[in-house]
């Protein structure tokens, strides 16, 4: 076993960390927000740096690179507007609504796998998809919401389509080296938060001077945070199966909705918004149970 070839213990550990890192992921972007940073500019704020660094190595391997290019914008497209989607829908909506909404990706990832993949559609893939979109249905119903729904829960459920896409193409694709669905995803998400953030009302451009006082915490939030964790959640994908992935990422789930329900009491659920919620993670359990794992 070779990080080139890892266990599939080891990559579905990498997963576990790698998403429980994305569960407190809504912490310093509501740090930069507090800081006077617009909801787009945030994305742009912690993914440029990385991008930097990414595009360096990049640049060095370009010749290794040029053969990949075509399918890492591709992939970029897909993971830059998952990322710009769905950092813009936690800065801006509830923390726990629009990480669940994204975790939608079991019926996403299923219908990839029919259309694209062509894949057998099982009775227990159905039972998946019904169980989510019921809990969709719980989770968006109308009720006594502290932050009431907006743009940003929008942004979160589209992120788990591209995710899914993005996820598969990964997968399908993996000799694609890291630098370049990197720094295409780094870029690519900046470039989206923005045209998304404009097109919303989300991304009144700062001055250069704010630029240069957030400067210090956001690079240090891109590398120190942002670019180790998509790093390792990126490799770890090129050898699981979408369907263990999303397994795994429920403890993302888990740790913003822990985190969230103790710094955000202003934005607990009702039942009703509760009870979808468990739906949707009942889907992304039978997801898994009814699709084998393969190695």
């Amino acid at each position: 076993m070779t990080i080139r070839n890892p266990s599939t213990n080891l990559a579905s550990a990498a997963v576990v960390i790698s998403s429980a890192i994305w569960g407190l992921y809504w912490i310093p972007l509501r740090y930069l927000k507090s800081l006077g940073v617009a909801e787009a500019w945030t994305v742009v704020m912690i993914n440029i740096p990385a991008a930097v660094v990414i595009g360096v190595i990049f640049m060095f391997q370009f010749k290794a690179q040029r053969p990949h290019l075509r399918r890492g914008v591709m992939i970029g497209i897909f993971m830059g507007l998952t990322v710009a989607m769905f950092t813009i829908g936690l800065v801006y909506s509830s923390v726990v609504r629009v990480t669940l909404l994204f975790y939608l990706t079991p019926v996403w990832s299923t219908m990839i796998g029919v259309y694209w993949l062509r894949e057998p559609v099982t009775r227990g893939r159905w039972l998946a998809i019904g169980i989510g979109l019921l809990g969709l249905l719980f989770l968006m119903s109308q009720g006594d919401r502290q932050v009431p729904l907006n743009i940003g829960d929008l942004y979160g459920f589209v992120s788990g389509i591209t995710w899914a896409i993005g996820g598969a193409m990964i997968k399908r694709y993996g000799e694609v080296p890291m630098p370049t669905l990197l720094f295409f995803q780094f870029l690519l998400a900046s470039v989206f938060a923005w045209l998304l953030g404009a097109a919303a009302g989300l991304a009144p451009t700062p001055s250069l001077m704010f630029l240069l006082q957030v400067a210090p915490a956001s690079v240090a939030i891109s590398i120190g945070l942002i670019l180790p964790s998509i790093l390792i959640m990126f490799w770890a994908q090129k050898f699981l199966f979408p369907g263990r992935v999303g397994l795994l990422m429920i403890t993302e789930v888990l740790v913003a909705t822990l985190t969230a329900s103790l710094f955000l009491p202003n934005e607990a659920m009702g039942l009703i918004e509760w009870i979808g919620a468990t739906l949707i993670v009942g889907a992304c359990f039978v997801e898994i149970l009814v699709h084998p794992v393969e190695t």
